[in-house]
């Protein structure tokens, strides 16, 4: 069975109940949306109780899912003479005698249900009758498909608006997460150019280097087309099973400040993410450890917690006050002012965790330091 993609309101089409009421002079009036096990009546009058209260019924007790099956009128004058109807309990239930259904439609022209009149006796329903039904239904439908498209168009206005959200703070972004894999660019050709001096210059060498400044500006256009691919309309993660140790090497290859910090790798069990974005959050956590940690180690580590994948980016620096937490993760925030930085790459993080439905925070170090937690579902 069809089920309508946006149902309206029960109740809220009655009018076309009333309608079918005093057109065909019928006891009983419904708009009927039929679904999988179950026929809700978005219009609905003279139905007994408890089913006019209820406003729905199961299917062994529906005429309309024939209408939509067959996707065509259904027109009964006495049911009990129909022998596809025989074990129908709209017969004896409902007291469903003379049926007229007509299909109604969706948006995109699908018979989601129907338009029916129904009597309590035999009846002979006339041209006239069938008619005006039919005007009805084309009315019905017609609300049915205004009503779909406004709350497709308040869909897209929210999701316009988080677009807008995203472009507002793509400039900065970029131009922060790009710093990293530029400055590794620069610092290969650098070496590159070293190289070429040299006498004789080494050809291993040479194009260690060219394979390195290659991975770094395949990575900066990836980057790139991931950003722009969070900022158009309904942007949404491409998730995978991913290698966490593989991402962590190939971020301490891509940011040179790094190279001096003493990192220590434990066990990183695969997380299902996007890899791109997992990237970055694991780049700006240990580029932001890398400042603060006090010239100390850190240690990256990560385990299960039932159906939870838990990272731990620890450092023994001089930790963070319990009071700014939270607020170290909202954007251009910046507790030392004598270390350079945006204040973009922990609320990068945050954004980060947050597509993906979970959650970071920050707690200290047994022995002083800031360890931060980030809780990603599997």
């Amino acid at each position: 069975m069809s089920e309508i993609s946006v149902r309206p309101e029960l109740g809220s089409f009655d009018h076309y109940a009333r309608l079918l009421q005093r057109s065909l002079g019928v006891p009983v009036g419904l708009v009927s949306i039929v679904e999988e096990y179950r026929q809700v009546f978005l219009g609905a009058l003279g139905l007994p109780d408890p089913w006019q209260e209820a406003r729905e019924t199961p299917l062994s007790h529906s005429f309309c899912q024939y209408v939509v099956a067959r996707e065509e009128p259904l027109i009964i004058e006495d049911a009990r003479e129909e022998p596809f109807l025989a074990d129908n309990l709209a017969i004896p239930v409902l007291g469903v005698i003379a049926y007229a259904g007509w299909p109604i439609t969706d948006s995109r022209g699908k018979v989601v249900g129907s338009l029916c009149a129904i009597d309590g006796e035999p009846r002979a329903w006339t041209p006239v009758d069938l008619e005006n039904l039919r005007d009805l239904a084309a009315a019905c439908s017609a609300e049915i498909a205004q009503r779909e498209l406004v709350q497709a168009s308040a869909h897209l206005v929210a999701e316009l608006e988080r677009s807008n959200e995203h472009l507002a703070t793509l400039g900065s972004q970029v131009s922060h997460d790009l710093q990293n894999p530029i400055q590794a660019l620069t610092g290969t050709l650098e070496l590159l150019d070293e190289e070429l001096e040299a006498e004789p210059p080494s050809v291993d060498t040479m194009a260690l280097l060219v394979s390195r400044g290659h991975k770094c500006a395949t990575r900066m256009s990836a980057l790139v087309k991931d950003v722009l691919r969070y900022a158009v309309v309904g942007g949404e993660l491409a998730k995978h099973d991913l290698d966490v140790t593989d991402l962590v090497t190939s971020v301490l290859d891509d940011v040179p400040t790094l190279a001096s910090v003493d990192v220590h790798l434990g066990d990183l069990p695969s997380v299902r993410a996007d890899g791109l974005q997992l990237r970055l959050l694991l780049q700006n956590l240990l580029t932001n450890v890398a400042k603060h940690a006090g010239g100390g180690s850190v240690e990256v580590q990560a385990h299960l917690d039932d159906d939870v994948w838990v990272l731990e980016v620890v450092d023994h620096g001089r930790g963070v006050p319990v009071e700014d937490r939270d607020r170290i993760f909202a954007s251009h925030t910046r507790l030392d002012h004598s270390v350079p930085g945006s204040g973009l790459g922990l609320a990068t993080c945050r954004r980060v965790v947050a597509a993906h439905g979970g959650t970071i925070g920050l707690v200290e170090t047994p022995g002083g330091g800031a360890t931060v937690v980030v809780r990603l579902p599997r």
